[in-house]
């Protein structure tokens, strides 16, 4: 993992966020684009929104970006650029929780902070044979954690809940905590935690246009009251410009969290000037406004 080479507060941090709901085989090229074109805290502070969510392109979830490019602000505006090492510093810059805190806190500045995520939950749940609640949980991580070398040892712990205590089929085998495992004991291990009950899917259309102009086509900037995809640049939604709506070019699905999107896509053209919050984007950077997969979907071929 490239994180654990040259480690840092900075890099810790990152790859963090980077890896809240996403696979580390899925990040490693994400973290080592984003070191290369943003090494320090100071350059990442300096960036433009839409520099980092183009690097963030991909990932999904976009907010975390936002907040990490907030944050890098606030560390240089607020702590000389240094990341501090504090828990109520740390746990107040902008999507920092109390895992991240911990991780950061124990692994950058080997201090005595648990971690609690699915993966080491997944593991106290097992060992106890128990569904416990989240704040049995972190009492557990609190007691057991080693405080000689705290970022080791939450490492290895998220390491055993995503390599051996897995949520299906556990190799409990090679498991080093296997004896005393009550679940392994009793042979319930796919019991433990209880499955959690799913959302349903909320069943979204969405409807664009296409429209260009020569070697440029117009861009929407979305509202901060949009409740998906807010504050980003995508394809104007039918209804929000004066246009004319022509042939269907392009449909498909996307699955944004719990939300099912049937989206379509039509020719379009414009009955107004210049209709605010649009621009007109040259085509070949439209890369750079449309960071979400979702408009992979939506370009027209050979866009």
């Amino acid at each position: 993992m490239p994180w654990r080479k040259h480690p840092s507060p900075y890099r810790t941090w990152v790859s963090e966020i980077m890896l809240q709901q996403t696979t580390v085989a899925f990040v490693i090229p994400y973290f080592e684009r984003f070191m290369k074109k943003f090494p320090d805290i100071r350059a990442l502070a300096s960036a433009k929104e839409e520099e980092v969510l183009a690097l963030w392109a991909g990932l999904g979830y976009y907010l975390r970006a936002k907040n990490l490019l907030l944050t890098a602000k606030k560390i240089v505006a607020e702590h000389g650029g240094a990341f501090p090492d504090d828990f109520d510093s740390v746990i107040s810059l902008p999507g920092i929780g109390r895992y991240t805190a911990g991780a950061i806190l124990s692994i950058a500045f080997q201090k005595p902070y648990p971690v609690l995520d699915g993966n080491v939950s997944r593991v106290f749940s097992r060992l106890t044979a128990q569904n416990k609640t989240q704040g049995r949980l972190w009492e557990m991580a609190e007691k057991f954690l080693d405080r000689e070398s705290p970022g080791d040892w939450n490492q290895a712990l998220m390491e055993l809940g995503a390599t051996i205590c897995a949520p299906e089929n556990p190799h409990c085998g090679r498991c080093p905590a296997a004896f005393s495992c009550k679940a392994f004991k009793a042979k319930t291990q796919n019991l433990f935690p209880a499955p959690k009950i799913k959302k349903p899917f909320v069943k979204l259309n969405w409807n664009f246009l296409w429209i260009e102009k020569g070697e440029k086509a117009l861009l929407w900037k979305r509202g901060e009251s949009e409740k998906l995809l807010k504050n980003h640049w995508g394809l104007p939604e039918v209804g929000q410009i004066n246009a004319e709506v022509g042939a269907l070019l392009k449909s498909g699905m996307h699955t944004i969290t719990h939300h099912q999107i049937r989206v379509r896509v039509y020719q379009g053209s414009l009955n107004e000037k210049n209709p605010a919050p649009a621009k007109w984007a040259p085509k070949r950077d439209l890369s750079r406004f449309l960071v979400s997969s979702l408009w992979k979907k939506c370009l027209p071929e050979g866009n």
